[in-house]
């Protein structure tokens, strides 16, 4: 209803987490909305402690209106500019984090977000 015209979730990492150990190279996470949703914009993005932000987009605005259980494997490497080695921040949001502007409500669920090897 007012500005920003977008929800975000953060979760800050203290200390600093290496996401590529082990050989780790992709973030999994699962995503439900609800069919009253609108369709609208939903992304990651990370940052790391140089305060360099990396986002990735979902490609289906509808996935905010699916009632099952979607998994969403973003490859590490799609955060550019991100050291993965120094994650601080995730960022879970929808709507246009760019150029936000008003429309969309609704209700989005969460779960099962690692970071793990294909």
């Amino acid at each position: 209803a007012v500005t920003p015209f977008y929800s975000e979730a953060e979760r800050q990492f203290a200390p600093t987490q290496d996401w590529t150990a082990g050989g780790a190279d992709t973030l999994v996470l699962y995503v439900q909305g609800r069919k009253d949703n609108a369709p609208v914009q939903l992304y990651v993005a990370i940052e790391d402690s140089a305060k360099h932000v990396g986002v990735v987009v979902y490609p289906d605005p509808a996935v905010a209106t699916a009632t099952r259980w979607t998994r969403w494997k973003i490859p590490l490497n799609s955060f550019a500019g991100v050291n993965m080695t120094r994650v601080k921040k995730m960022y879970l949001g929808l709507g246009d984090r760019q150029s936000p502007a008003a429309g969309g409500a609704g209700r989005i669920y969460t779960d099962d977000i690692r970071v793990t090897k294909p």
